[in-house]
């Protein structure tokens, strides 16, 4: 449509030639508007008409937009691409929100309460002699230690560390997928994190700390992020992932192996749950069960360590 050039708008006293057949109506007149231009670049012959005016202004006022009978098919084309190209961020398929959960907050408790129970790393503790992830223990068949260590800390300021982390990332998850789902996701991703350390480092290799579930469960909102958005929402998402990874995981005194892990081992955990949990899971009993069922594998690693 040339600049300047005004929207072909009649009355509905004067009926349209008969080679016009409706193509689409609207209460709105800037929609119709908006029709009537896509049709006018397209170079389709189109009209659009009003229903007149009322003795009562606040009446509504029909549009209809009427189009040659052989330029049906083209223009209806035309107008579906541009609804679906201009449809509203909202009505698009979104993977929604599961709602508030406390997970984030129980964990971060957890692992306080175990800081406190368990004291500093002490060699002669036997928390920390039966329940670290030694490499060499873990190869020779004690693979519950890849499980237990993820309870243990160095000391009060990384526990603390560890669960204000974790109770964000955790809490985040849990809204995405969750909080039944995220549990087992974050607690099977951080295993798999510390058991491929273990076959990385081989021997003379220890390592205590739930940095690896904190950084499995980056990894996975990382990829559930991206996997809800557009192409450049995805390398975004990616993007500010593995830079967290190596802001937070890179530091002195950092299991640099298990926290790479973790978070590859979340990103893939986190690929499958993009693809079987499209939308968040509706609320209901089941969900928070199913995270004190992964409490109750933590406990049952714990026992046969201790036992």
């Amino acid at each position: 449509m040339e600049s300047g050039e005004q929207p072909a708008v009649r009355s509905a006293e004067e009926t349209p030639a008969p080679a016009h057949c409706l193509l689409r109506a609207t209460l709105d007149r800037d929609r119709a508007l908006d029709w009537e231009l896509v049709l006018a670049a397209t170079g389709l012959s189109r009209q659009l008409e009003s229903s007149g005016e009322s003795a009562d202004p606040r009446a509504p006022v029909a549009w209809r937009l009427f189009v040659l009978e052989q330029d049906l098919e083209p223009a209806d084309l035309a107008l579906r691409a541009y609804d679906q190209e201009n449809a509203p961020l909202l009505a698009r398929d979104e993977p929604g929100d599961y709602g508030d959960t406390n997970l984030g907050l129980f964990t971060a408790a957890l692992l306080i309460v175990f800081q406190v129970r368990t004291g500093p790393r002490d060699a002669a503790s036997d928390w920390f002699s039966r329940g670290s992830a030694d490499a060499a223990a873990i190869l020779s068949g004690e693979w519950w230690r890849a499980v237990t260590a993820l309870t243990l800390h160095a000391d009060l300021g990384h526990a603390l560390g560890n669960a204000a982390a974790g109770a964000l990332f955790l809490t985040l998850l849990a809204r995405r997928i969750g909080p039944a789902l995220a549990a087992w996701l974050v607690l099977g991703a951080a295993i798999c994190g510390n058991l491929l350390t273990a076959f990385s480092a081989r021997a003379h290799f220890v390592s205590v700390g739930a940095s690896t579930g904190v950084f499995a469960a980056l990894g996975a909102l990382a990829v559930l992020q991206a996997a809800s958005g557009a192409s450049r929402r995805a390398w975004i998402s990616l993007g500010a992932g593995v830079a967290l990874l190596g802001f937070l995981g890179t530091g002195k005194e950092a299991d640099l192996l298990a926290h790479l892990f973790g978070f590859l081992a979340g990103s893939l955990f986190g690929a499958a749950a993009a693809a079987l949990v499209p939308h968040a899971p509706r609320r209901s009993l089941a969900q928070p069960l199913g995270a004190v069922l992964a409490l109750a594998a933590l406990g049952a690693a714990w026992f046969r360590a201790l036992s």
